[in-house]
């Protein structure tokens, strides 16, 4: 698995039942429109008798991973969350540089106006014209409502969304008294290269969803973490 959930064959093969919704968009409410039409969605299996709806999961990568953090801040239908390398300030990310810092050079370094006003952020207005839309808009900002585990997932040398959102997302959590486990890629980037990263990763994916929402015993690195010295020992340098 190189990102958060982007393949359901695993999850497929190991017994879940995995549903892809069709978000209808608007402009400027995105991350409104995901929770509208995931709920929805999830209202629709539960009704169908597919789903126990104290087990249900989402999870999303990118821009699904901002919707996902979105819904899972607001929404109480998920017992666990899985958000992989999306913005969650979205007041903040309107003005940084696509894709470069000082510390990160590998993106065209262009500014985020077209995305957030045009193309898929779907916008269509700036921060400062109405900024309680981009702060009510932003996952950060609803942290203290959560209620589900999260586990975050971001590459450190992220050239399309920087590793400081899902950071600061992970330290919003965690200072709001939430559960929230970080899994952090040093060198990698938007998306796992590296093939034991993939591996580490989807290993880790399905024993965090096999413990929320099947009732699996909590492997030894989620309750217990994982000491920084031992993941110094272990890892793998990225391959692009």
């Amino acid at each position: 698995m190189s990102s958060m959930g982007r393949m359901p064959t695993q999850a497929v093969s190991d017994g879940y039942l995995t549903m892809m919704p069709d978000v209808h968009f608007r402009t400027g409410s995105s991350h409104s429109d995901m929770l509208e039409c995931v709920e929805a969605g999830t209202r629709k299996v539960i009704e169908m008798g597919y789903a126990d709806p104290k087990r249900i999961g989402v999870t999303g990568h990118s821009y699904g991973g901002e919707g996902a953090a979105y819904v899972g801040t607001m929404s109480k239908m998920f017992a666990a969350i899985g958000m992989g390398a999306g913005v969650v300030d979205l007041y903040n990310d309107f003005s940084m540089n696509w894709g470069w810092s000082y510390g990160v050079q590998g993106g065209s370094g262009d500014t985020a106006f077209q995305y957030y006003l045009y193309d898929q952020g779907r916008w269509g207005f700036s921060p400062w014209e109405q900024p309680d839309r981009y702060h009510n808009e932003s996952a950060l900002t609803w942290a203290p409502k959560a209620v589900a585990p999260f586990l975050i997932m971001h590459g450190t040398s992220d050239p399309t969304v920087g590793f400081i959102n899902g950071l600061a997302f992970y330290n919003a959590l965690r200072y709001n008294g939430k559960k929230a486990v970080l899994l952090a890629y040093p060198g990698e980037g938007h998306h796992l290269g590296g093939v034991a990263n993939q591996k580490d990763l989807t290993v880790r994916f399905m024993e965090f969803f096999d413990h929320y929402l099947k009732g699996a015993p909590a492997p030894k690195w989620l309750s217990d973490g994982v000491p920084y010295l031992k993941k110094e020992a272990s890892r793998e340098p990225a391959k692009h």
